[in-house]
């Protein structure tokens, strides 16, 4: 016989929501260098997919005494990666690409930042089915380091073009 603790409705009132749902999510751009347009904002229109960072401690590996000894060390962020739906204006991918010109410009090879490196930044908020936030990220420092391809193809007649956008941050 089960115990009290497995059963059927104690695991249902530990999800009191129905449990975190992976599609209630908003990302925008809360802060982009000068000269970026603030159109940027509608990113959390088209953004699709997205994801939490992994965090990694790595170890501090010392010998002592012929054992390795393990210390915990610096801590690491993954990068921010989303998926972005197109749109015929290109509004959003085209900030994104002045935001990366604005950083270190493709014919001139210089940057237009200011002390900030050309960094702003981002938040990742979490909702219930309810609509209730149940937990915002801050990324400080966000900046994008890539932007995938758009494939274009006479195959994909049903699709809406979408791109990845991998952005870079010092910390949420």
């Amino acid at each position: 016989m089960a115990t009290a603790t497995t059963g059927i409705e104690t695991f249902k009132s530990a999800l009191v929501h129905g449990g975190a749902r992976p599609s209630l999510f908003e990302f925008s751009v809360t802060s982009a260098p000068t000269g970026v347009s603030p159109s940027l904002s509608d990113v959390k229109l088209y953004c699709n997919v997205s994801a939490l960072p992994g965090l990694t401690l790595t170890p501090i590996e010392r010998q002592y005494f012929g054992r390795t000894v393990k210390i915990p060390g610096d801590i690491v962020f993954a990068d921010l990666t989303t998926t972005i739906i197109n749109t015929e204006k290109y509004n959003v991918r085209n900030e994104i690409e002045k935001w990366m010109e604005h950083i270190n410009g493709t014919i001139d090879n210089k940057s237009k930042s200011d002390a900030n490196f050309g960094t702003g930044t981002a938040e990742l908020v979490h909702y219930q089915k309810n609509g209730d936030k149940t937990m915002t990220y801050e990324f400080v420092d966000i900046w994008p380091t890539s932007l995938s391809e758009i494939a274009l193809s006479y195959d994909t007649a049903s699709d809406i073009e979408q791109f990845d956008c991998t952005w870079a941050y010092n910390y949420f």
